[in-house]
């Protein structure tokens, strides 16, 4: 009697999964069947906020269904990304993210998330070089120029950046890093307030992506001296990228990403990857954001997102460890 229960009980467990297993297959392959909720961390208006909707625009009609732009800035995007963290693992509330609250953030104030433990990685979207800029009135048009130029007067050349803690703010100091030259730090509250003070001549240099400061450029104000880049800027094509001027350790980029919240069944995320990777390789949209934000789609497996983002959070832990940079 006792091992017909037990076998009984066998019987019944297997059924069980069996169902439960038959329930979620049903359910990823039925999905969506609703409206998406992407989360973008920043509020709207910005670059992070422009390009996240290009893609959403292109990538609800590879879903079958409308992909609802939600903006929850706040906390350097970690308000927004904490509440992905934290929602119910089925497909239904994305994160289009970026490398400050997916890489530096968690390592300055407590974030209130784990990267590596609260999302299930779905694919990098896009990578943009950062660029350093100069102001006209510096005498220096090249990295190894400027680095000449600051070697010789140390302490004397400033740089502006959107924040301490930003993701400027620390491609500056990995330049700096990298350059072995030091510039005094002067943090403003975005780029949108730095760039008129680059422009005057009141600061000398700042780290940034390209169509932040495009306008004062092509206004013959502000001077593109070396990208970050493996490739030259599509807008700036005149400029040295990292490798061409022999500053390989500078190569890194402003990427933004897609993150599902961690326990989402695999077989939706992969229907969420196969969608946006077809939507990436859309010709127009590559031109668009490429021509607009000096941005190239990428598209990236889960695994390939996930060791990409391990690479970036050791970079930019190591960077705010040498310069001990503190939040404010």
């Amino acid at each position: 009697m006792r091992q017909a229960k037990f076998g009984w009980l066998s019987f019944l467990c297997l059924v069980s999964c069996a169902l439960c297993l038959g329930i979620g297959a049903t359910d990823a392959q039925n999905y969506p069947s609703r409206p998406i909720r992407l989360i973008v961390p920043f509020p709207a208006g910005g670059s992070i906020d422009i390009v996240a909707r290009a893609v959403a625009q292109r990538w609800s009609a590879q879903l079958g269904q409308q992909l609802v732009i939600d903006n929850r800035g706040g906390a350097a995007g970690a308000i927004g990304t904490q509440l992905v963290a934290h929602a119910p693992a089925d497909g239904y509330t994305l994160l289009y993210g970026n490398l400050g609250p997916l890489s530096i953030g968690p390592h300055l104030t407590p974030a209130g998330y784990d990267i590596f433990k609260d999302f299930a990685p779905v694919s990098q979207v896009t990578s943009a070089p950062f660029m350093v800029f100069a102001s006209a009135t510096l005498p220096v048009n090249t990295a190894k120029e400027l680095i000449a130029h600051a070697r010789e007067r140390p302490g004397q050349l400033n740089y502006a950046s959107s924040g301490v803690g930003s993701g400027l703010h620390l491609a500056a100091e990995l330049f700096q890093s990298v350059a072995g030259v030091k510039f005094l730090h002067v943090p403003f509250k975005g780029m949108g307030q730095a760039a008129p003070e680059i422009a005057s001549g009141r600061v000398q240099l700042a780290v940034s992506t390209v169509p932040g400061v495009l306008p004062h450029v092509k206004a013959g104000r502000m001077k593109g001296i070396v990208s970050s880049g493996t490739r030259r800027s599509a807008q700036l094509p005149d400029v040295q990228t990292c490798t061409e001027a022999g500053l390989p350790g500078f190569c890194s980029s402003a990427w933004h990403a897609v993150v599902a919240p961690a326990r989402t069944p695999k077989p939706v995320v992969a229907k969420i990857h196969r969608t946006l990777a077809a939507t990436l390789a859309r010709q127009e949209l590559r031109d668009q954001l490429l021509r607009q934000e000096d941005a190239e789609t990428v598209g990236s497996t889960p695994e390939a997102l996930a060791k990409f983002l391990r690479s970036e959070s050791a970079k930019w832990s190591r960077i705010i460890r040498e310069v001990g940079v503190k939040a404010e």
